[in-house]
């Protein structure tokens, strides 16, 4: 059934409260992470942290929108490449709180955004430019060795976008690539955060965002194809699995 009119219009009241306290805050986090370049790093990710924890507040208190976490158990003790389902802006945010010190790989034009590429830079963010193909990806490697050696824990997206629920795009190679050449496992997380903050949604609707962390693939005797298929049929059968249908039928999707 899907969510009336009358509804929808209270959730986006809410979701405008979220979006006035959370808006503000990001700038200042990014100002503070920019300005404090010079810091040691447990430093700089102490503000992403206050940050995460607040944005996390806000999203429960204005929302509704809780969490829960299974297969803790499963991280490893030592630096790994974490490859999650990218559906929701949630990921981008909550997945900092669990797993720490990230690294992030991204688009090497977001560094040049005022403040918040600053602010990328400041965390040591791996910046690539996608266009430059063996080169890129042999930076990658040998960034990513560096950092995991040091216990960081490499953060990739291998669908490359937001992708809605219930909808599939295939994974790229690079991780499974950095894997097959570092050595290092693959955390694979599955969630279902697209389902309650949609791409390009304003609402967030209420309820519990399921996140699985499941088994490291290891890349012992694997090519980066096979690697690269298992971390993504373990992500797509776990979504499947934990896929609100209820949540589903209100958004229209099913």
């Amino acid at each position: 059934m899907r969510a009336s009119p009358l509804l929808k219009l209270w959730l986006g009241i809410r979701s405008t409260f979220f979006w006035l306290f959370f808006l503000p805050a990001t700038l200042i986090a990014a100002i503070l992470v920019s300005a404090v370049f010079f810091a040691p790093l447990k430093v700089r990710l102490g503000f992403v942290k206050t940050w995460i924890s607040f944005s996390l507040v806000l999203l429960h208190f204005f929302c509704g929108l809780k969490y829960q976490i299974e297969g803790m158990e499963n991280i490893p003790d030592k630096g790994f490449i974490l490859m999650s389902k990218h559906s929701s802006t949630w990921e981008t945010i909550a997945l900092q709180r669990f797993f720490d010190p990230m690294v992030w790989v991204v688009k090497r034009e977001l560094t040049r955004i005022p403040v918040f590429g600053w602010a990328l830079i400041s965390v040591n963010a791996i910046a690539l430019d996608r266009g430059t193909g063996r080169k890129a990806i042999k930076q990658l490697i040998k960034e990513s060795k560096q950092h995991m050696d040091q216990g960081r824990i490499l953060m990739l997206f291998p669908e490359g976008t937001r992708v809605l629920p219930m909808q599939y795009k295939p994974f790229k190679l690079g991780g499974a690539i950095v894997s097959h050449k570092t050595g290092y496992a693959v955390l694979p997380i599955a969630h279902n955060a697209g389902e309650f903050w949609p791409r390009h949604s304003w609402i967030k609707w209420p309820g519990t965002i399921r996140l699985v962390i499941g088994e490291p693939i290891e890349p012992e005797g694997k090519n980066p194809d096979q690697i690269i298929k298992e971390v993504g049929e373990w992500i797509t059968t776990t979504c499947e699995q934990i896929s609100d249908r209820r949540q589903l039928q209100k958004l229209g999707m099913l």
